[in-house]
C-alpha cells in the first residue's frame, strides 16, 4: 500500500435529535448513526488519532498500517461535550475539536452529560445539548485526554462581500450572518434567543456573503434597507402573496442605488483587511494555547473558505496546516489537511458500507479504490456538460 496520511472525518453536531429552534439544525447528526461509527471502528481495530501524529504520517516520518482515522468536530458546539464525548470514551476513540474564541460561551459553567446520566446524577431531561461550549468544558475535555483542541479561527462570521442581491429573508438560516453581523454580543448564545429569527425584518434584502478570513467587508448604504422596510410595509409581506411584488420593487430599487453609485457605502480597505485577518488567524491562536496552555498547530476553516494568502500567513504564524477547503486542488500539499464528510443517515447497514468504502478507498484498497477512481472520473466528465 502506498503511504498516505490517515482520513480525516469531520462533523459538526451529534445529538438524538435535531434541535428545534436552531436555524442549523440541519447540521445535527443522528446520535444513534454516530455511536454505530465509533462502534464500527472499534471492531475493525481502528485507532483514532490527533493531528500532531496524522502530520507525522503526512510527511511521511511514519507508515500507515490502513488502520489509523481522524475524528474532526468543527464548531465547539455544547453538544460535544455532552454527547460526543462520553461515547468517544466507551469506544475508545479520540477526536479533535476546532474552536472559535468568539464562540464560547464565557459563563463559568460545567453541564450534565451522558456521563452523569449513566451514573444516575441527573434526568435526561437534564441533557442540554444546544449552545456552544464553556471555557471550562472545553480544559476538561482537552484534559481528558480523548480530545484535541486547535482553532477554527476568531469569529466563524460571514459578512457582505459585493454588491450582489441574493435574495430576502423570511425567517431560517439566511439570516444567521447578518442577525450576528449586527449584534455580534449575541454570537456565543443565539441559538438560545427565542426572538432571534425576529431580530432582521421580514424581507430583509440579502447580499452576496463569504467568510471573514476572504472577504474584504462591503457596507450597504443603510439609506438602501430603510427604503426596503418601507415597501415591506406597503405590500404587506406576511402575505405570501404579496412577497414577489415586493421583491420586484425592491429589485428595481436596488437597480437605482447601484447606477447612482449609492448602494455601498464603503469597502473595507487593503490595511483594515490586514489587521481583521491577523485577528481571525493569529489572535486565535494565542488565546486557545494561554486559555489552554498547549500548542495550537491547526487550523480549520469555517465555511471551506480560505486563499493562498490565508494558507501563508497561518503558516507564518506557525500552525503545520490548514484545511484545504474549497481549494480541492491544494489537498496533496503536505501542510494541507483533506476531509471527508460523515453526515450520512441512510440506514445502519448502508452507513457502514459507506464508511468501510470511504477508509478502504483512501487507503487504495480494492475494489474499492477502482470504484472510487471511476466515480472521481464520471464526476469530472459531467463538469464538463
Amino acid at each position: 500500500m502506498k503511504n498516505v496520511s490517515p482520513p480525516v472525518f469531520y462533523y459538526h453536531s451529534v445529538a438524538p435529535a435535531p434541535f428545534e429552534g436552531w436555524v442549523q439544525k440541519f447540521l445535527t447528526f443522528d446520535l444513534a448513526y454516530f455511536e454505530d461509527q465509533l462502534a464500527y471502528l472499534q471492531s475493525h481495530y481502528h485507532r483514532s488519532i490527533f493531528m500532531d501524529e496524522w502530520m507525522e504520517f503526512r510527511k511521511g516520518n511514519k507508515k500507515a498500517t490502513g488502520k489509523e482515522i481522524c475524528l474532526a468536530f468543527d464548531d465547539g458546539l455544547l453538544d460535544n461535550w455532552v454527547y460526543a464525548l462520553p461515547l468517544a470514551k466507551i469506544y475508545g476513540m479520540r477526536f479533535t475539536l476546532f474552536i472559535s474564541p468568539e464562540c464560547v460561551d464565557p459563563r463559568d459553567i460545567v453541564r450534565p452529560t451522558l456521563e452523569d446520566l449513566w451514573r444516575g446524577d441527573c434526568e435526561e431531561k437534564d441533557l442540554q445539548g444546544l449552545g456552544y461550549l464553556s471555557w471550562k468544558e472545553i480544559r476538561l475535555m482537552q484534559e481528558s485526554g480523548f480530545v484535541d483542541i486547535q482553532s477554527h479561527t476568531m469569529t466563524h462570521a460571514k459578512y457582505t462581500a459585493s454588491p450582489d442581491l441574493e435574495g430576502f429573508y423570511y425567517g431560517g438560516f439566511k439570516g444567521l450572518h447578518p442577525t450576528l453581523n449586527a449584534d455580534p454580543s449575541i454570537r456565543w448564545n443565539y441559538m438560545n434567543l427565542p426572538d432571534f429569527e425576529s431580530r432582521l425584518p421580514f424581507g430583509t434584502p440579502l447580499f452576496r456573503e463569504r467568510s471573514a478570513v476572504v472577504v474584504r467587508k462591503h457596507t450597504i448604504n443603510p439609506e438602501f434597507f430603510q427604503e426596503a422596510g418601507a415597501l415591506a410595509q406597503k405590500h404587506q409581506i406576511n402575505d405570501l402573496l404579496s412577497r414577489p411584488a415586493y421583491e420586484k420593487d425592491v429589485r428595481a430599487l436596488h437597480e437605482l442605488y447601484k447606477k447612482s453609485g449609492k448602494l455601498v457605502e464603503s469597502i473595507e480597505s487593503d490595511a483594515e483587511y490586514q489587521a481583521r485577518l491577523q485577528y481571525e488567524v493569529v489572535e486565535s491562536k494565542k488565546i486557545l494555547e494561554e486559555k489552554l496552555q498547549k500548542p495550537v498547530e491547526f487550523l480549520c476553516w469555517p465555511h471551506g473558505d480560505n486563499t493562498h494568502e490565508t494558507h501563508a500567513l497561518a503558516r507564518e504564524a506557525g500552525y503545520l496546516a490548514t484545511t484545504a477547503g474549497k481549494l480541492t486542488g491544494e489537498s496533496n500539499a503536505i501542510d494541507r489537511i483533506p476531509r471527508i464528510g460523515t453526515h450520512w443517515e441512510l440506514g445502519f447497514w448502508m452507513n457502514r458500507q459507506k464508511f468501510q468504502y470511504k477508509i478502504a478507498s483512501h487507503y487504495h484498497k480494492q475494489p474499492y479504490y477502482t470504484l472510487w477512481l471511476a466515480n472521481e472520473y464520471k464526476n469530472k466528465i459531467l463538469q464538463l456538460f
